[in-house]
């Protein structure tokens, strides 16, 4: 099953779904995932495949609650270089909505350090 549809960038998504209640069981419990996958739908179709398979739940017997995009607004990442003479760190950050593309970003603006540091 992909997780991703030709061509597109993987976001990140935070599923919430539960199982229908019933006269049996009023309160039932309610499951959140956090998924990657290009679509709503994929990240959906990827909650229930794991649910199925952790929980004996099937789509038809459970019903989504929400599912929103991670949002991701402020990246820190901190490494360490090793100088001729001592040991510091460098710092990278980066801001964006979503976390992957923040990911490389920041990873780009630190590549020049690092290379500079060799």
């Amino acid at each position: 099953m992909p997780t991703r549809a030709k061509g597109e960038v993987l976001h990140e998504y935070i599923v919430i779904g539960r199982k229908l209640p019933t006269e049996k069981e009023p309160v039932t419990p309610i499951y959140k995932m956090q998924t990657f996958a290009s679509n709503s739908v994929i990240a959906k179709s990827r909650f229930w495949y794991f649910i199925s398979m952790l929980h004996r739940l099937k789509k038809a017997n459970g019903e989504i609650l929400e599912c929103k995009e991670s949002v991701l607004l402020n990246l820190r990442t901190s490494f360490p270089v090793n100088d001729t003479d001592s040991l510091d760190n460098s710092y990278g950050s980066a801001e964006g909505i979503h976390g992957i593309p923040v990911i490389c970003r920041c990873g780009e603006r630190l590549l020049p350090i690092v290379i500079k540091q060799l």
